[in-house]
């Protein structure tokens, strides 16, 4: 005969529950054909197992054994171990990602009958609020078609609106399912259904003879029940079956389970608990066997927390003993807490010499997040290997990127930064690297091209039909400023880049035009499963896989399997689901991306010694040896529940009211909070051997944080002090931060610097600990470390044979480089020493704007100087059309046509040329000079364009010679046989002016450079010596703002007045403006003509004006500052030296600050200051010294 009892053992956490748990199930089993099933909690059913197990061995007193007997199983493995021995039609469960497919596509197509959730139906977590409420009903046994509530109040109005709502998605769902032929019972409902049959006369599940079978079986099994404080209705409508049917025992974690407790009791969750299990057993009329409480002892220390926890008002002393077996402490942040734990690690397991291991010890924190972020890095520098028990999203695999991208192709039309992200996941390789013998090498390979892609489509800004076309992309390239020829270059560069082109329109283009011509979901999901292998997608998972394991990193290699197995998991189900569903791309992308986006792998610790970290919430009591719970902080434990369910507190409410007995909803907020004792309880005894409590002082923003109040209390009660850790100080004992040699060299790095700083010498068994970590096998790491000790921010010089190497035996440059020179010699040695460059974007930079301008004023002056008669005003604006027309076929300025703001854009700066002509041809009407030249190129530019004129050589130490190249925007001359004057023109964006402080220093050579050019290019076409200069100015190129009252033709000209330097000759101001009337200013020059006629300067203007003389002593202060520069160059002397003048700091437009580091604060760094040239005193030396 089967004696159908229940049985309750009991105890506190001081006590060893699995020793008595042990015992019980050995007796059952010492009968023949019996069995013993543990039930334990489903988050820790692996950690049980093994610990059950490994119970069970002791017990026997065995080294190998093995049983078929006892079994460990969480409630919802228990069902299906059952449903799978039975010869029943079981229906295979619904997984979660496919209900989220279907109430993603249920909750679009009732989006109308909705009010209050149809907002809610796009965002982001509002499905898996809908299933967790659902999924909350089914555990609690609640039929949706009870939730009833009337319309008395406008809170109870809100809830039935609320719940009418909910079982509109419930039933069009459970319809859905229907539709699809899947059943939405579970796994244990159908289990449930199943034992309840046994009790029943009539059967359609089971036969008699199978009842019978399963009866007898339940009849011999004992079922052990731990590690749980409540049960869900489910979970308790199994047990009360099990008391029905066989032997039932039940352990708890309870001093007293007859005693009456307040909410606020320790035990009150578990009290709870007991009751309603004790009311089930009467009413099934199960016998009640005594309670059995655990008479394991327990530790001392252990017995002295439950004490004083038990009870608020209760104190204790610590001894000396048991204070080294529980320790509260405050560590300056979450790194140093994380740093602290490693040290206590290894000194523990150095201390118990192979009595503990790695896996005996769990950390534990209420908010992990915190600690995310160091874990890796911490725990990989102390060498302890380390399991974070948290889930790991699919979303997060470059598979979901990838798939992502392709649907934003179609989405936003191939955007370029699409584009990009989908190369950079790594997972489309072109077929020719995938094939190569050496697998590695072609993913290297792959991996430049697409750097190379990266920088050449941020370049030129190529997105749109530039992806969708079968026309290769021709690079242009935009020679601003550059020292070679560099066509082989680009040509090279744009051959790679189109093959990756050219895989992409023929592989990827195809399939995202197609997205909008499948006529049903099932099409579509097939031809995207086919794409995914045609493009040899798995294949690159299987590579990445691969890759992995053989650096040992198994978790990594486990994730890319399980992606890509999720993957097709998802496909797979979204076919069955959906296969002859008419194909809406909006909808089809809702339901792909829901499921992809709250799929979850379960992870396995990769090997089985090593330390465990977990959440808070699932410790309990002598869970491990030894425990450290981290980060309780004020605020963070007891921890302050934020209701995030659709259903409020209050609804909960009332809606509980209306329950039956054995139905239950969730626990609200309040109950939440109501626990969090049991849970501390847990937590102070989790360590069988030793417990670490901590908070960090500091955290993100947060200074001077304070101890939880859990923490407090307990350090109070025990009168304990609260250790203070800091960081890592010269005066600390070493073995209370010694973790590892890798750790050694950052803290020795640390150390120093902090002695460096307070002028101290380092103690000396710090010094020896150096001396033997440069024996060690991270001796050549730390000497590299090291030697930033020492590190000035400071250049060092070339050796002898490098300027030459660098620069070749003769040195081509531009002005502008000799100014970069002497702006910062460091900028320009980067620049045009290693030739480093930042990454070329198309943007409307001022370079881009500039050369526009440029080529336009160009074109027409060359238009101007062409025509042998005047040109009508129709002839001019066809000559403007015709240039930019010209220009916007240029490949240069193809952004201007990317879209309709560039389109806007060049719309304005046409206006600006055409404004600029007209402000041209004024000012050459004015005037006696004609314009002579345009772009005149001297010297040799980019090393391939021919040179109209000579440029200048500068002759240097040791043979070697530097040779000036550029382009002057404008030579314009006026040539008659009794003089000749010529002058230059330098067209400018700004509105910049000639200063002579900064041509003195070298920062402005570029008007006096060309004006010589100039003045030497004329003497040799006119074959005359007498070529005098008649200055150099700049032209500003823009379109101003004019007030109403500036609104004529006059105004207007005098806002494009020359600026830069002038000839001091009265005969020379009349061939600058010939046209002025007495008593009048020039619109052009700073000219005045006085009441008799006579022209002269204006007065605010003298100090713009030279004499014959004075410009050649300027001439030469410009040859010294080229030679200085040049041999100062090819002495290879290097500074880090950015000037300063008026507020203005090289270092604002330096693309090189990331490389220089450049610090005003460093006592190495420090400006060059200009200052200010006295103009008397430079142009009155005889030998003007070097800048």
């Amino acid at each position: 005969m089967v004696l159908l009892t229940l049985q309750f053992i009991y105890g506190d956490g001081t006590s060893n529950h699995l020793t008595s748990l042990m015992q019980k199930a050995q007796q059952h089993l010492a009968q023949p054909n019996h069995q013993v099933i543990f039930i334990v909690p489903n988050y820790n059913k692996f950690e049980r197992e093994i610990e059950i197990l490994k119970a069970y061995q002791q017990l026997e007193n065995t080294r190998e054994f093995s049983s078929t007997n006892l079994q460990i199983f969480s409630f919802q493995r228990l069902a299906w171990f059952y449903t799978q021995k039975l010869p029943v039609a079981i229906h295979h469960p619904l997984q979660s990602v496919t209900k989220e497919m279907i109430l993603r596509q249920v909750l679009i197509e009732t989006s109308e009958q909705l009010r209050i959730y149809r907002g809610e139906i796009m965002n982001q977590g509002f499905i898996q609020q809908v299933l967790d409420l659902f999924n909350e009903f089914e555990n609690g046994r609640i039929q949706m078609q009870q939730l009833q509530v009337s319309n008395e109040s406008t809170q109870h109005a809100e809830l039935a609106d609320k719940l009418a709502e909910l079982q509109i998605i419930y039933q069009a769902f459970v319809q859905k399912c229907l539709d699809f032929d899947f059943h939405y019972e579970t796994v244990y409902q159908q289990f449930l259904n199943i034992l309840a049959e046994l009790s029943s006369e009539t059967s359609t599940k089971l036969t008699v003879n199978e009842k019978q079978q399963l009866k007898a079986e339940f009849g011999h099994t004992l079922f052990i029940v731990t590690g749980f404080s409540d049960f869900s209705s489910e979970e308790f409508e199994l047990l009360q079956h099990f008391m029905g049917y066989g032997q039932l025992c039940i352990d708890l974690l309870i001093d007293n389970p007859k005693k009456d407790l307040s909410p606020l009791d320790v035990f009150y969750p578990t009290s709870q608990t007991y009751q309603r299990l004790i009311e089930m057993a009467k009413e099934n009329q199960c016998k009640i066997l005594l309670d059995e409480k655990v008479k394991e002892p327990a530790n001392e220390w252990q017995q002295t927390i439950h004490q004083i926890w038990m009870n608020a008002n209760q104190n204790a002393q610590f001894d000396i003993t048991q204070a080294q077996t529980f320790s509260i402490a405050r560590v300056e942040n979450p790194q140093e807490e994380l740093r602290r734990v490693a040290v206590k690690i290894k000194q523990l397991i150095q201390q118990e010499q192979g009595n503990l291991r790695l896996r005996d010890i769990q950390i534990f924190a209420p908010d992990l997040s915190i600690y995310q972020p160091f874990l890796q890095y911490t725990f990989d520098e102390a060498g302890i290997p380390f399991f974070v028990d948290t889930p790991q999203l699919m979303n997060q695999h470059p598979l979901t990127d990838l798939l992502k991208s392709l649907f934003a192709f179609h989405k936003y039309h191939f955007r370029f930064t699409d584009v990009l992200h989908f190369f950079k996941t790594e997972l489309f390789i072109l077929d020719d690297l995938l094939e190569q013998e050496d697998l590695q090498l072609g993913h290297l390979q792959m991996r430049r091209m697409i750097d190379e892609l990266e920088n050449v489509v941020l370049a030129y800004h190529y997105q749109g039909n530039d992806w969708v076309k079968e026309e290769d992309w021709v690079l242009p390239h935009y020679n601003f400023e550059d020292e070679k020829d560099i066509s082989e270059e680009i040509k090279s560069l744009q051959l790679q880049v189109n093959q990756l082109r050219q895989a992409f329109q023929q592989n990827v283009t195809p399939f995202v035009q197609k997205l909008k011509s499948f006529q049903t979901f099932g099409e579509a999901i097939t031809t995207l499963y086919q794409w995914f292998i045609d493009c040899h997608i798995d294949r690159e998972i299987l590579y990445f896989r691969d890759e992995e394991l053989a650096n040992g990193h198994l978790e990594k290699a486990r994730l890319h399997e399980q992606s890509w197995q999720a993957l097709m998991d998802i496909f797979d189900q979204f076919y069955d689901i959906f296969k002859d569903t008419p194909f809406e791309l909006d909808l089809f992308e809702a339901i792909l991306f829901s499921a992809i986006d709250n799929y979850e792998f379960s992870q396995i610790p990769a090997t089985i010694d090593q330390l465990k970290v977990n959440r808070l919430e699932l410790i309990r009591a002598n869970q491990t040896k030894v425990s450290f719970i981290l980060g309780l902080k004020e605020g963070a434990f007891p921890r302050k529940f934020e209701n995030k369910t659709l259903l409020s507190d209050e609804e909960r409410d009332i809606l509980a009211n209306q329950l039956e007995h054995a139905q239950q909803l969730g626990a609200n907020s309040k109950s939440q909070s109501l626990k969090e004792s049991f849970i501390a309880y847990n937590a102070w005894l989790s360590g069988s051997q030793q417990v670490y409590l901590s908070y960090p002082m500091n955290y993100d923003n947060s200074q001077n944080l304070k101890p939880s109040f859990y923490l407090s209390r307990l350090a109070k009660q025990l009168n304990l002090n609260i250790e203070t850790y800091t960081a890592i100080q010269p005066q600390v004992e070493p073995s209370d931060y010694l973790v590892s040699p890798r750790a050694l060299i950052r803290q020795l790095n640390v150390l120093y610097r902090l002695t460096q700083e307070s002028k101290q010498a380092l103690p000396t068994v710090w010094e020896q600990l150096k001396d033997y970590l440069l024996k060690s096998n991270q001796a050549t790491l730390a000497k590299q470390i090291f030697r930033s000790l020492n590190y000035r921010n400071t250049a060092t010089s070339l050796a002898p044979e490098q300027p030459s190497q660098l620069y070749q035996n003769n040195l081509y440059s531009s002005i502008s480089s000799l100014e970069t020179f002497y702006s910062c010699q460091y900028r320009y040695f980067l620049n045009y020493g290693l030739k480093v460059r930042e990454r070329q974007e198309q943007i409307l930079s001022p370079a881009l704007t500039g050369s526009y301008f440029h080529d336009a004023l160009d074109q027409i002056v060359q238009q101007i100087i062409s025509q042998t008669e005047p040109l009508t005003q129709e002839k001019q604006a066809e000559l403007l059309e015709k240039v930019l027309i010209k220009l916007l076929g240029d490949s240069r300025y193809e952004i201007f046509a990317r879209s309709k703001r560039m389109v806007y854009i060049r719309q304005q700066l046409e206006k600006t040329i055409k404004q600029m002509y007209w402000v041209i041809r004024n000012q050459q009407e004015r005037g006696l000079m004609q314009f002579k030249q345009t772009e005149l190129v001297f010297g040799h530019l980019a090393g391939t364009r021919e040179a109209h004129a000579k440029g200048l050589t500068i002759d240097l130490n040791d043979k070697h010679h530097l040779h000036l190249r550029g382009k002057i925007d404008r030579i314009d001359l006026f040539n008659r046989p009794e003089e000749a004057y010529v002058s230059v023109v330098d067209y400018k964006s700004g509105n910049k002016q000639f200063d002579l402080t900064e041509f003195y220093n070298g920062l402005s050579m570029q008007l006096i450079t060309y004006l010589e050019v100039a003045i030497n290019y004329v003497k040799e076409e006119l074959k005359r010596d007498d070529i005098k200069p008649l200055g150099a100015y700049y032209l500003h190129v823009y379109r101003p703002k004019r007030k109403f009252e500036e609104a004529t033709e006059t105004d207007l000209l005098k806002k494009y007045k020359y600026e830069g330097l002038f000839i001091s000759e009265e005969q020379a101001f009349e061939v600058m403006d010939a046209q002025l009337e007495a008593k009048e200013n020039s619109y052009v020059f700073p000219l005045r003509k006085n009441k008799d006629g006579q022209l002269g300067i204006v007065s605010q203007s003298k100090n713009k004006f030279y004499t014959n003389d004075e410009m050649k002593q300027l001439f030469d202060i410009n040859h010294r500052n080229m030679q200085q520069a040049g041999n100062t160059i090819y002495e290879g002397k290097l500074e880090i030296n950015p000037s300063l003048h008026n507020n203005k700091r090289a270092c604002q437009t330096c693309p090189f600050k990331s490389i220089c580091q450049f610090d005003a604060l460093l006592p190495e760094n420090r400006y060059r200051i200009i200052e200010k040239a006295v103009r008397d005193e430079i142009l009155t030396k005889e030998d003007a010294p070097n800048a």
